[in-house]
């Protein structure tokens, strides 16, 4: 069987995706500085101090990898003139005004309601629940193993309902506290004659990502005061540490009517490392997308109501890429309470949920071949003609997600149960046969057109098995060598060409030690 066997790279897609229109900036009505702060951004490998000597600012912080740098601007510098000089000068790839941003909810002053009579079960069965289908969807895939980051407000870990999945205490990037877990601080922080009017923003964003994927991990990542209002800087780190920490999903439910270099920096880090990246479409309720929603490498979401027709307050536009329930939400509040919320902030999350049953399912998906799943699994809306092509694909559908079983894709993932390690895979539409075989990362070599996996270890032959730890294998890797592939072993089609065939696919290369596949 060995001459026919081909190599079925896992997870390996063919989905391009599709490009959204220019993009639709939102004419901004107010000015969303920092006062007397810029961000600057240097060529690789070019040191700030020469820069700073040059020009009328003191740096504040940085962003070593990126060579990136806030800084503030000397008493009597104007900040648009020092902007222009250092786009001159040499040595500097970028500068920008500093700018902060915010969420919709804080923008237009929607405040949640709490629901005193709400407990897990009304949570878990609401009715904006039923409408995405996650009972169905659950029984499928939960997000296990995939971890959603959420830079937000202050969250709590501590809730009941999401402790279990919470990653950890969290990061604090606003005041540098040891958790994300922050009290409000009873001070009107933005100056529109409200107090903390989104404190617990994040929580409540926090609840509706488990809602969608009860089993994924949540990475609570403070970069907003509980007047729901952030800086551009904080938000670039916090994607910089979502990274790091290893997320596959970032949700973002807040918005800035200006765009910036700095979070798009870090926006194009987080697509490189193949992560989905959620962002609430903004609350203006006009044809308008706010940044970063507008961007291509941001899957944007706009809300719809229990009929699934636009709410009246979610912003929409051509770059919108699906829509999900987003009034009156349900959800975790505080270190026990609940409350409702409406906004797109809270449509966003659920989108976060599903891109982790996605994941779960197919965990090395690029990030567009991902986008391209959300948006082609959704479910039809109601809106009127008039909205065609300005609320995306239609309304986000968990079922769809987990059923979505795409042309030439297989995924692989083994899982440490107690009894021992699960392997378990998706199969490739129309496959009849697999053949599922273990080796070390240390082996692996490449040649032309093909990949020499070295000496393998077969689990079964044509299905998957679980290794008990009553028969221990001997040839288990070391931890952080072991890898999984899955091949598919049909006979060549009628075209005489075997699977694997083509510039898209590497075929195995067999060796003497190899196990018969």
């Amino acid at each position: 069987m060995i001459a026919r066997v081909h190599l079925v790279v896992v997870l390996l897609a063919l989905v391009a995706l599709a490009g959204r229109g220019a993009f639709a900036v939102c004419t901004p009505v107010d000015d969303d500085r920092v006062t007397g702060e810029l961000v600057i951004e240097l060529h690789p490998g070019l040191p700030i101090g020469p820069v700073a000597a040059r020009h009328p600012i003191t740096v504040l912080d940085a962003i070593p990898e990126w060579n990136l740098y806030r800084a503030t601007v000397s008493a009597g510098a104007n900040v648009d003139q020092t902007v222009s000089d250092l786009g001159a000068d040499a040595d500097v790839q970028r500068a920008e005004p500093h700018r902060h941003l915010e969420t919709g909810e804080g923008v237009k002053r929607t405040i949640p309601e709490m629901d005193v009579t709400a407990n897990s079960t009304i949570f878990l069965n609401q009715a904006l629940a039923a409408s995405i289908h996650t009972a169905s969807a659950h029984a499928r895939y939960t997000g296990e193993g995939v971890t959603v980051a959420i830079l937000d407000t202050a969250q709590s870990v501590s809730n009941p309902e999401t402790a279990a999945s919470m990653a950890g205490p969290g990061l604090d990037l606003v005041g540098g506290g040891s958790t994300a877990e922050i009290p409000a601080n009873g001070i009107d922080d933005d100056g529109d004659g409200l107090i903390d009017e989104c404190d617990q923003h994040g929580t409540h964003v926090a609840g509706l990502v488990h809602l969608a994927a009860p089993n994924a991990r949540i990475l609570a990542i403070r970069v907003l005061e509980e007047d729901g209002k952030g800086e551009s800087f904080t938000i670039a780190k916090g994607i910089l540490s979502a990274i790091h920490a290893g997320a596959k999903v970032i949700n973002l439910s807040f918005s800035m009517q200006h765009d910036s270099r700095v979070i798009a920096r870090a926006l194009e880090d987080a697509a490189d490392a193949r992560i989905v990246v959620i962002a609430a479409a903004g609350n203006g309720g006009l044809e308008c997308v706010e940044f970063p929603a507008y961007r291509p490498d941001v899957l944007a979401v706009a809300s719809v109501d229990d009929t699934f027709v636009r709410s009246d307050f979610s912003s929409y536009g051509a770059e919108i890429d699906l829509s999900a329930p987003g009034r009156n939400a349900l959800s975790t509040f505080g270190g026990a309470a609940w409350a409702r919320w409406t906004g797109t902030s809270f449509a966003a999350p659920l989108a976060a949920g599903g891109a982790a049953l996605l994941f779960e399912k197919y965990p090395g998906l690029t990030q567009a071949q991902a986008m391209s799943v959300l948006t082609g699994a959704t479910q039809p809306d109601s809106n009127p003609p008039s909205l065609d092509g300005l609320m995306g694909t239609g309304v986000l559908d968990l079922d769809g997600i987990t059923l979505a079983l795409t042309t030439d894709r297989s995924s692989l993932k083994a899982r440490q149960d107690p009894g021992g390690t699960v392997v378990r895979f998706s199969p490739v539409q129309g496959a009849a046969h697999y053949d599922v075989a273990r080796g070390d990362l240390a082996n692996v070599s490449l040649s032309v057109g093909q990949v020499n996996l070295g000496p393998l270890t077969c689990l079964a032959n044509d299905t998957t098995v679980t290794d008990i730890t009553s028969t221990p294998d001997p040839a288990i890797p070391a931890p952080g060598q072991v890898f999984f592939y899955v091949f598919r072993d049909d006979a060549p089609d009628a075209s005489g060409l075997s699977y694997g065939s083509g510039s898209q696919y590497r075929p195995r290369v067999p060796g003497a030690s190899d196990c018969a596949l």
